[in-house]
């Protein structure tokens, strides 16, 4: 593994040379089907936040905007007015965009290769968003109405679905190993993926997509998970807790079995898992079990009471970044709920274990909770 990033850096390198001073020139065309005035802005994700690019003015439902980048990329063109983002693959040429208030899946993009290709990979993914999206509108009234049978049967079926889901795009990155868009694919639903899987299909990837801000991403996070794989020692890092104090990892974890738990008081399944991980520190606190909360919290009160209404009496610590928390960067934790086990000598023995499976091997590691 070492070998193959040490190539891909050098790969990068080059092809960064060779292309460092090729730009794609691009203009985009909007019609809204409201003559609207205001404002329009360019923006695309950077590091989980909003970077604006360009504005201009909306006059009657229409604007233009142009400009130069380096690589086809995915960027969302914001309208003031209506609140409302059209994600559009940038790429060289005259891209024409006709947008429909009310039905935004009429929404029409031409011009853009990146765009065509990414629509290809697109027209299978709805299929399984459809799925999902009826099977979890059951599975809201069964939770409604106390159907525990019901609701356990249909998440099982949202857990195939999604496996399929993730199988589809995984087998369609590695076949389509030249377009444009597939990096970015990659990236995009690359979060639950282990090191393996992201290694052999980037790996594959046509040398010309090098180039591409997202396979870089890509090279990163693989270069990040390898460095926090279980049986590797702990990553350390220092944060505040919630008296301002701060805490660092390797010294709250010394010589337990320590829990790091990644979480935050608007999500919602991490509010769920909360009484399991409570029920196993009081019942293997004594025997050596602790937890420490990482929180993707932006709000200090939200956080602070979410720690108070669910009883979650260890330490807590926030830098208040949302998915720019630097514990979590240093992790490579794109969803939450996440976690890790160390053992009593900082190694990380275990990942993202949950209810049961928490409580299992807490006993088989320290023994019964009397």
């Amino acid at each position: 593994m070492r070998n193959f990033l040490y190539l891909l850096s050098v790969l990068v390198l080059l092809v960064s040379c060779n292309t460092e001073n090729k730009q794609i020139q691009y203009t985009v065309t909007v019609s809204v089907d409201t003559l609207i005035d205001g404002k329009a802005f360019l923006q695309k994700r950077e590091n989980g936040e909003w970077k604006k690019i360009d504005s201009v003015a909306v006059l009657k439902g229409k604007f233009s905007i142009n400009g130069v980048l380096n690589y086809p990329e995915m960027h969302y063109l914001y309208i003031e007015n209506l609140k409302k983002y059209i994600p559009v693959f940038l790429d060289e040429g005259d891209i024409q965009v006709s947008y429909y208030k009310d039905d935004a899946s009429a929404t029409s993009i031409k011009g853009s290769t990146a765009q065509l290709l990414y629509d290809k990979f697109r027209t299978e993914m709805n299929t399984y968003d459809e799925q999902l999206r009826v099977i979890y509108k059951e599975y809201r009234s069964a939770k409604n109405s106390g159907l525990t049978e019901i609701q356990d049967s249909l998440s099982g079926q949202m857990d195939e679905i999604y496996k399929k889901q993730q199988q589809y795009v995984k087998n369609y990155a590695f076949k389509n190993n030249k377009d444009v868009s597939v990096p970015y694919i990659a990236y995009s639903n690359s979060y639950s993926w282990s090191v393996e899987e992201m290694d052999s299909i980037v790996s594959h990837f046509d040398p010309a997509l090098h180039a591409s801000p997202s396979y870089k991403l890509l090279v990163k996070r693989i270069t990040v998970l390898e460095r926090v794989a279980i049986g590797q020692p702990l990553v350390d890092f220092s944060m505040k807790d919630t008296s301002g104090v701060e805490v660092m990892l390797s010294e709250v974890s010394k010589g337990k079995y320590m829990l790091v738990d990644f979480w935050a008081s608007w999500c919602s399944p991490c509010r769920a898992e909360n009484p399991n991980i409570v029920a196993c520190y009081r019942d293997y606190h004594h025997k050596g079990f602790d937890v420490l909360g990482v929180s993707f919290d932006k709000d200090r009160d939200k956080w602070m009471k979410a720690i108070h209404s669910d009883s979650l009496h260890w330490n807590h610590v926030s830098d208040l970044k949302y998915w720019n928390n630097a514990a979590g960067k240093l992790y490579g934790i794109r969803s939450i709920p996440s976690s890790i086990l160390l053992s009593p000598e900082g190694i990380i023995i275990e990942k993202n274990l949950r209810g049961e499976d928490l409580r299992a091997k807490l006993e088989e590691l320290v023994g019964s909770k009397k």
